[in-house]
């Protein structure tokens, strides 16, 4: 009768010791999550605040700046139409996939009409895309805005906006 007890008696403490390590390992576990939670809140808030201070400081992609300077330059002063986000959706694809040209056109023309002053959008585009472009890619750029600009009707601001975007880049200015 004593072994049986014993027995029982391990048993018990087993089934107790293990109870005990799963409740530790569920707080171990709520707490990692936890902890995960404050993180993500920490990160969604940095980015909430960078794009409620200006969506153009929020631009880390060269593809989503090229798209919004672009856009912007050529929309200017204009009715904005199907053909604008055609034209420039179409020099886009050429350096991107159709997928993540869509989302640069959206996101640029949001941008664009939160700024809406086309050398507010060179201005603070213009340092991100100089120091993460080398100069073919300058010089890519500068040729896109011509060929968007060539499919649609433009500001008669257009030539002083490229000049600008070139002197912002660093380029030649003609």
């Amino acid at each position: 009768m004593h072994i049986v007890l014993a027995i029982l008696g391990i048993l018990g403490g087993g089934l107790f010791w293990w109870y005990r390590l799963k409740v530790l390992g569920d707080a171990a576990s709520d707490a990692i999550d936890s902890a995960g939670r404050v993180r993500g809140y920490f990160r969604r808030r940095k980015i909430r605040l960078q794009a409620e201070h200006s969506p153009l400081t929020a631009i880390e992609d060269p593809v989503l700046a090229a798209a919004t300077v672009i856009f912007a330059i050529i929309a200017e002063d204009i009715l904005i139409t199907e053909g604008h986000f055609d034209a420039v959706r179409s020099v886009l694809i050429d350096i991107s996939n159709p997928r993540k040209a869509d989302e640069a056109m959206i996101y640029a023309k949001w941008a664009f009409i939160q700024i809406g002053d086309t050398p507010t959008v060179i201005e603070k585009t213009s340092p991100f895309l100089r120091q993460r472009l080398n100069d073919l890619e300058k010089n890519e750029l500068i040729d896109m805005v011509g060929v968007a600009a060539a499919a649609v009707p433009v500001s008669h601001h257009y030539g002083q906006r490229v000049r600008k975007l070139k002197q912002r880049l660093g380029l030649q200015v003609d």
